[in-house]
C-alpha cells in the first residue's frame, strides 16, 4: 500500500480523539476576526499576515505566547466562542472524527470577562449542534489548569460543579508540569473524583517518568496526557501495560517540544506500542502545529513504522478508550468495523 492510498484509506476509517485543545483548534482566520471585531492590539500583530507568521511557532516559548497572549485572549464575548466551536466542528468533519473529548481551559476566559455558566452553555449547545447537523458526539473536559495556581485550580472545578451541564465529563490537568506538581492538586483531584467527573492529566511531557506515577498514584487518573517519558522506566511501561491506562500521545505536539525526541523514527510510540501499551494517537494543538488527525496516523506509516493493521489496533484503542459507557463504545466501534473488513483489516491486537 502506497502513502497516499494509506491515507486515503485512513481519512475514510471513522475515528475519535481524545486528546486536543479546543482554543487550538481556532484558525488563524478566526483569530485575525476576533481582532478586527474587538479592536484587539497585539504586539507584533497589525495585519493578518503578521498573525499567520505568529501561528508558525518555532519554540515552546512562542507556543505559549500564542496560546495565551493572542489566541486566548482573543475570545471576548460569548458570541466570539461561536467562532472556534465552528472550527472544531469543521476540523472533526475532515478527519472523519465521530467522537472527540475536547479540552477547554476556562482560566483565561474568566479573565476576559466570560461568564463560567455562559461558557458552558455554549459547549452544550456545541454538543447537540454537532450531533444534530452531522452526526458527530463531543464531550468536553475543564482544564483547570497549573498556569494559575492551585485556587485557581480549585476555583475552576467548584464552577464545574456548580455548572456541569450535560456536555462536560471531565477535568484534566494541563500547564507545566515542572512548576505544577500533582501533590498540589490531589485534594481538588479528589473532589472531582467524588462527584463523578473522569480525570486526567498531562504528565511525562515535559518532566520524567515520576511525573506519570504522581498522575497515578496521587491525582488517580484514568488517563495520562502524552505520557513519553515513560521509555525511561522500565517499570511503569510495565505498570501501564498491566493496567491498560491509556496513553495520549500527540507525535507531532512531542516533536515540536523536542523534550524527548526530535524526530518520528525516535519516537516512542513504536516501543510503546511492542511493550503492550494502550497507546492512542492525538493532534494536541492541531492549528498550531499545523497537523491534523489524518496526517498523524499517515505519518506512522512513513517507511512502514506502523503498519495498516497496527494503525487500526491504534484507532481502535482511541474508541475504547474514551470516557464512553461501554456500550456505547461497542456502538462507536459497529460504526467503524464494516468498513474495516471491506479492506480485510482488523485490529493487530486485541483491545
Amino acid at each position: 500500500m502506497t502513502r497516499q492510498q494509506a491515507r486515503e484509506l485512513i481519512q475514510a476509517i471513522p475515528k475519535t480523539e481524545i486528546h486536543v485543545h479546543l482554543e487550538a483548534m481556532a484558525t488563524a482566520d478566526t483569530i485575525w476576526q476576533l481582532i478586527v471585531r474587538h479592536k484587539l492590539a497585539i504586539p507584533g500583530i497589525s495585519s493578518k499576515p503578521d498573525l499567520e507568521r505568529k501561528f508558525k511557532v518555532r519554540s515552546l516559548d512562542e507556543f505559549v505566547d500564542l496560546f495565551i497572549n493572542v489566541i486566548q485572549s482573543c475570545f471576548q464575548s460569548p458570541e466570539d466562542l461561536d467562532l472556534v466551536l465552528r472550527d472544531a466542528r469543521d476540523y472533526l468533519k475532515r478527519n472523519n472524527i465521530l467522537y472527540a473529548e475536547i479540552f477547554i481551559a476556562p482560566s483565561k476566559l474568566i479573565m476576559n470577562g466570560l461568564s463560567f455558566q455562559i461558557i458552558i452553555a455554549k459547549l452544550d449547545h456545541a454538543m447537540d449542534w454537532m450531533k444534530q447537523q452531522d452526526g458527530i458526539d463531543v464531550r468536553f473536559i475543564i482544564d483547570v489548569s497549573r498556569s494559575y495556581g492551585v485556587e485557581n485550580a480549585r476555583k475552576n472545578l467548584e464552577l464545574t460543579l456548580a455548572h456541569r451541564g450535560r456536555s462536560v465529563i471531565g477535568i484534566g490537568l494541563g500547564g507545566s508540569e515542572a512548576s505544577g506538581p500533582a501533590k498540589d492538586y490531589k485534594d481538588i483531584f479528589a473532589r472531582a473524583v467524588d462527584n463523578g467527573l473522569r480525570v486526567v492529566a498531562h504528565a511525562g511531557e515535559d518532566i520524567g517518568p515520576e511525573s506519570i506515577w504522581d498522575a497515578i498514584n496521587i491525582l488517580k487518573v484514568s488517563r495520562i496526557g502524552h505520557g513519553i517519558s515513560a521509555i525511561q522506566d522500565k517499570k511503569l511501561m510495565d505498570y501501564l501495560a498491566e493496567k491498560r491506562i491509556p496513553l495520549e500521545i500527540c507525535p507531532t505536539s512531542n516533536l515540536f517540544t523536542g523534550r524527548y525526541v526530535t524526530k518520528l523514527a525516535d519516537h516512542p510510540i513504536r516501543p510503546f506500542f511492542d511493550r503492550g501499551l494502550k497507546v492512542t494517537v492525538n493532534t494536541d494543538d492541531p492549528s498550531i502545529f499545523g497537523v491534523e488527525l489524518v496526517d498523524e496516523y499517515a505519518n506512522l506509516t512513513d517507511g512502514g513504522f506502523f503498519k495498516m493493521e497496527e494503525i487500526v489496533t491504534l484507532i481502535s484503542n482511541g474508541v475504547f478508550s474514551t470516557f464512553l459507557p461501554a456500550r456505547e463504545k461497542a456502538q462507536l466501534w459497529s460504526k467503524i468495523a464494516p468498513l474495516l473488513a471491506e479492506h480485510s483489516l482488523e485490529p493487530a491486537r486485541t483491545v
